[in-house]
């Protein structure tokens, strides 16, 4: 009965199959896409109103849109300055490539501030307001000047390859996209370079008072007296200096203290490892180095490894015209030199020392570089079966004493004790040093995914023999304050005796600048007291040098004292004040400086012309920098913009709302 009432309406039950598969559909589909419709049909989608500006409503597709615009601007501009250079370049195509390329992005100011995954608000309105103002004062760029541009590059070296492949990686395959953005880019940088070329402007005493810095030269005669020559003369150190000095930095670690002073002990760590010894490999490795791949070096690097230096011909030269008989001083000097040679003019050919002398010292080299590859090699496989293991295995039972050695370390050792250590102690892996990668282990820095815990087996470490290490941190012990003066006992002995010393030499050095004072010299008075002087060469306060365009200023070098821009302050502040002498104290390296004034030589007019263009340059750029900063300031643009945001700081980071409850 009931079958045969499905048979004879089975027509109306597939309709309401088909209706319910239709409504599950569009019920899911509306479920998914709920959140989008919400946004759309509320005030929190793209077109909601972030702020207002200048009188007008920003919305936050537009925001977003011009965000997007110039980060892709700026990444397409980077890549091109990379894909267009050579080292083969010359000097004019460099500047016209980077006159298109950099020199026409903002991209370097504005990636400070929007790079990330979340940017603040303010940040956003600021950039955006900035080109708004840029379009009202008329810098706005056009997309014929964004073709221009293109063109520019094309001239140089870009390929409708490298165009597209621009468009595909950084704008997503939309052309559009990127002229958009390289437009509002290109606007934004030519306002800021305004910017920069109008408030730079470089004024007279502000260029001589740079210039004097760089050409007003003195010359001094110095004594420089170091702590560590009055050690001798410390005698007895009271024992409540000692407890002193030990209770005023017992908690603070060495080296962190003003003077360097600090007792505190330090991270400690034990270590075991394994080395693989390179030597041990080459009978391996061997088989890697064929003929054709020591061919291959020779060719690849005998120009300049195995160049053979031709001897000078003067000598010879010299006397074939001796042996010519020919006198040179009857000889006719304004007569032009007969061209006997055409091949004289031509640089001479390089040769080489032949294939078959260096084979076996090219073979020694490329066997000894495969067999580190495989140390290294078979001790990286041998740390990932370690890493597989569940239980921390002993490692000695990988060393068989020939290719792999097991070394346990004995005691705790800090990251200074760590790098004396043989070997491993100078092994690093990239920018990590394996002293203080170990230690790192203390301060719980496991979390790390460039760290390892303890009891952990680290990656490979190479050494600058080729040796290649693997080690494993198997006891920690934390800085800690010590009990007793007695534990640190002779660090705090060594920096009283110090600083006993320092005391000593101040003294003398006072001493020293009475007695010139009265020999009116300090040379007699340094030969009095046994002391050496030196003298300087006449030096400015900056040595500056002509580099790229613009002048590189170093700090000068003194005698006995090194490039110390103290003590050179303080020999310029002497003859500012008209005085003969002045006593220096370097606390920072515990020197004391006696310095006296031999001569002074202004600033040259003349140098000052022939400078001028740099000097005005160097001063324009400092001075634009700290106007554009002004200029740039948030507060200042939304003030002049009349910015008013509407949202809060994380609204416009470029995500939608509810993004993180769907990741």
């Amino acid at each position: 009965m009931t079958l045969a009432f499905f048979r004879r309406h089975r027509k109306w039950f597939m309709v309401l199959m088909f209706a319910a598969v239709i409504s599950m559909v569009f019920f899911m589909s509306w479920r998914a896409m709920w959140d989008t419709f919400a946004r759309w049909l509320s005030s929190s989608g793209p077109r909601r109103v972030v702020a207002t500006m200048d009188g007008r409503k920003v919305r936050a597709g537009e925001v977003r849109e011009f965000n997007t615009g110039v980060k892709m601007a700026g990444q397409a501009s980077q890549w091109w300055a990379m894909a267009l250079d050579s080292p083969e370049a010359s000097q004019e195509h460099r500047r016209r490539l980077y006159a298109y390329t950099v020199g026409m992005t903002a991209w370097p100011i504005i990636s400070q501030s929007i790079t990330g995954e979340r940017v603040q608000s303010d940040t956003l309105l600021m950039w955006l307001a900035l080109y708004r103002e840029a379009c009202q004062l008329g810098f706005g760029v056009s997309g014929a000047q964004v073709d221009d541009r293109i063109e520019a590059l094309k001239a140089l070296g870009l390929t409708g390859l490298h165009l597209s492949r621009v468009v595909d990686e950084v704008a997503g395959g939309h052309h559009a996209l990127l002229i958009e953005g390289l437009r509002k880019d290109m606007t934004l940088s030519a306002y800021i370079n305004w910017l920069g070329e109008t408030l730079g402007a470089a004024v007279e005493p502000e260029m001589r008072r740079e210039f004097a810095k760089m050409d007003e030269r003195i010359k001094v005669r110095l004594v420089a007296m170091t702590a560590d020559e009055a050690l001798p003369d410390v005698k007895n150190v009271p024992d409540e200096a000692l407890q002193t000095q030990f209770d005023k930095y017992r908690t603070v670690l060495a080296g962190t203290a003003p003077q360097g002073y600090g007792y505190r002990i330090p991270d400690k760590v034990a270590v075991e490892y394994l080395v693989a010894e390179p030597a041990a490999f080459e009978k391996e490795a061997d088989p890697a180095v064929t003929d054709e791949a020591v061919r291959a070096y020779y060719d690849a690097n005998k120009d300049p490894e195995f160049l053979v230096e031709r001897e000078n011909d003067t000598a010879a030269d010299a006397d074939k015209k001796d042996d010519s008989g020919s006198d040179d001083k009857t000889r006719d000097n304004t007569a032009p030199a007969e061209a006997t040679d055409t091949q004289d003019d031509k640089p001479p050919e390089k040769t080489f020392r032949p294939f078959d002398d260096v084979r076996a010292e090219i073979r020694k080299k490329l066997l000894r570089r495969q067999a580190e590859q495989v140390a290294r090699r078979r001790l990286n496989e041998d740390v990932a079966e370690i890493r597989t293991m569940r239980k921390k295995p002993e490692l000695g039972i990988w060393a068989d004493g020939t290719t792999l050695r097991h070394v346990v370390v004995n005691g705790l050792l800090t990251a200074e004790g760590l790098a004396e250590l043989e070997g491993i102690g100078k092994a690093t892996r990239g920018d990590d040093a394996f002293p203080t990668y170990a230690v790192a282990v203390v301060e719980l820095v496991a979390q790390d995914k460039a760290r390892i815990g303890q009891g952990e087996i680290s990656d490979v470490f190479t050494d600058a023999a080729g040796r290649a290490y693997a080690f494993r941190v198997t006891a920690v012990r934390k800085n800690h304050e010590p009990a007793t003066l007695a534990e640190v006992r002779d660090n705090v002995l060594a920096d009283v005796r110090r600083m006993m010393a320092f005391d000593i030499i101040r003294e003398r050095g006072k001493d020293l600048l009475k007695a010139a004072a009265t020999k009116k010299s300090l040379e007699d008075a340094a030969k009095d007291a046994g002391l050496e002087t030196v003298e300087s060469d006449l030096f400015p306060r900056e040595r500056a040098i002509p580099y790229g365009g613009r002048w590189m200023t170093l700090p000068p070098y003194l005698p006995k004292v090194g490039s110390n821009p103290v003590v050179v302050a303080e020999c310029f502040r002497m003859a500012e004040d008209g005085r003969k002498r002045t006593l220096v104290t370097v606390v920072g390296r515990q020197m004391v400086v006696a310095a006296e004034l031999i001569e002074r030589k202004p600033p040259r007019e003349a140098a000052f012309d022939a400078m001028r263009p740099l000097i005005a340059q160097r001063v324009g750029i400092r001075f634009a920098q700290n106007a554009v900063r002004d200029v740039l300031a948030t507060g200042a643009v939304q003030r002049r913009m009349t910015v008013i945001p509407e949202v809060t700081d994380d609204a416009l980071d470029g995500r939608e709302p509810g993004d993180e409850q769907r990741q």
